[in-house]
């Protein structure tokens, strides 16, 4: 998982009040919108070399991940056999702070193959503050499950994670947003990748299922991608196109959340009810 940083322009929006109905909806959307955003674009970027480097060399010494256990990788597929990555890292860009601290075992579950194959347990704690008040905190803790079709893909992670969002708005007004998901992210690329090496151009398909909260209000959400996301390596947060969504039951009605990408770092969020 690479630390990145992101704009914080939906904060203060996002930080607002919640409703009172019990059920999540559009006084939440904002909110919510943030947290599916961001998990989608982890995912994304757990894509890639699974030792800390950027390629298939062991990790520099200046590295803020560290390291341990059984570090070898005899298929030299950026995957260590069975490692602890442990995380201390901070990035200052544009007048934002981001850390990621924390721990990310890592177990390759195909150790003599070159292969999307691996099982992890994360425990990682992430914030990125902003020159004002503005903040989020993420805490996720919980499996990983990467596996790949055959050689040419698709390439598979299975997300079982629970996730505290803090979200801090520019005024100082604050939410508290806690997530189960059990959700696959899938990766389709437009030409060959080799598991272990950086993330190339190609789609990116989500589904499963969202438990969600904002306060008292909650909701089951179902996840899609009825338009496939569009990965591009060049981009910070990977994502640069496509709509996912989150649906569910409120008040007997079926309601929607959209996150819809219109490029690198630029993303809306909408409710609707019906």
């Amino acid at each position: 998982m690479k630390l990145r940083l992101v704009s914080l322009a939906l904060l203060a929006a996002a930080a607002g009040c919640s409703s009172t109905s019990g059920t999540l909806g559009q006084a939440d959307s904002q909110s919510l919108g943030v947290a599916l955003g961001n998990g989608i674009e982890d995912g994304a970027s757990t894509y890639g070399p699974m030792n800390g480097s950027t390629g298939a060399a062991a990790v520099p010494a200046d590295s803020c991940i560290t390291l341990s256990g059984d570090t070898s990788d005899p298929d030299a597929d950026a995957i260590p056999t069975n490692a602890m990555l442990t995380y201390n890292c901070t990035v200052t860009d544009g007048g934002f702070t981001g850390t990621l601290t924390g721990t990310l075992g890592v177990e390759d579950d195909q150790p003599t193959a070159v292969a999307w194959a691996f099982t992890g347990a994360a425990d990682l704690h992430a914030s990125l503050t902003g020159t004002g008040q503005a903040a989020v905190t993420t805490h996720r803790s919980g499996e990983l499950v990467a596996t790949q079709a055959s050689d040419a893909g698709p390439f598979a992670i299975a997300r079982t994670l629970d996730v505290t969002t803090d979200l801090t708005g520019v005024a100082g007004n604050s939410v508290s947003i806690d997530e189960s998901t059990d959700w696959t992210l899938t990766f389709t690329p437009t030409t060959g990748w080799t598991p272990g090496t950086p993330i190339t151009g190609g789609g990116l398909a989500a589904e499963g299922s969202w438990h969600v909260s904002v306060g008292a209000d909650s909701a089951d959400a179902t996840l899609a991608t009825p338009t496939p996301l569009t990965i591009d390596p060049t981009c910070a947060t990977r994502v640069t196109g496509g709509v996912a969504t989150a649906t569910w039951a409120a008040q007997a009605k079926s309601a929607t959340l959209t996150v819809t990408w219109t490029g690198c770092g630029a993303r809306t969020a909408t409710f609707t009810e019906q």
